[in-house]
């Protein structure tokens, strides 16, 4: 008893910080939201592997069975080139994405802006006298209207290649990368 009692106080020390520093479901996937909207925020594209798991680590252990995997990925090139197609719409649909999100993040920046300057106090002195407040107010105000029409056409430009995916016989979670659903 004496001996388990000073062992578990000499492993106190050790097994303390693993304890501590164990991370719950929560805190991970929030980390990992946090780098996927750093990436996408950077323009850096997602990569998705996909194809037969025996074909990408032929020496590996890939899975807990003792099997090879039952189903095969046909090797001519005519269904290569099927798989590649859903992921031609995709990138494309994520490049839509992007420029859909960083065009509706400026247009909200630019109108917070426009607010500000409604309410900001008038200017004073030589260079306020000019009509410069209403012309940076009208001027910001062809900058929404031009963004907002750019986002509605991404928006329209983004629907139409979704379409062509969907035409082409992809599933929708396909095209938006978030998997084939059951």
């Amino acid at each position: 008893m004496r001996n388990t009692l000073l062992t578990l106080l000499c492993m106190m020390p050790v097994l303390l910080p693993l304890t501590l520093d164990a991370q719950s479901l929560a805190e991970v996937a929030r980390k990992e939201a946090e780098r996927r909207r750093e990436l996408d925020r950077l323009g850096v594209e997602a990569k998705v592997i996909d194809g037969d798991a025996a074909q990408l680590a032929p020496n590996g252990n890939v899975t807990t069975s003792s099997g090879t995997p039952s189903f095969r990925v046909p090797r001519d090139p005519a269904g290569r080139a099927s798989r590649e197609r859903p992921r031609s719409y995709r990138t494309r649909i994520q490049r839509l994405d992007r420029e859909i999100r960083s065009s509706e993040d400026r247009v909200a920046a630019l109108q917070e802006r426009l607010r500000k300057e409604r309410w900001a106090l008038p200017k004073v002195g030589r260079l306020s006298r000019s009509s410069g407040a209403s012309t940076s107010q009208e001027r910001l105000q062809g900058q929404i209207k031009d963004l907002e029409s750019k986002v509605k056409q991404l928006r329209r430009e983004r629907r139409e290649v979704f379409d062509e995916g969907r035409r082409a016989g992809f599933q929708p979670g396909e095209l938006d990368g978030k998997g084939v659903a059951p």
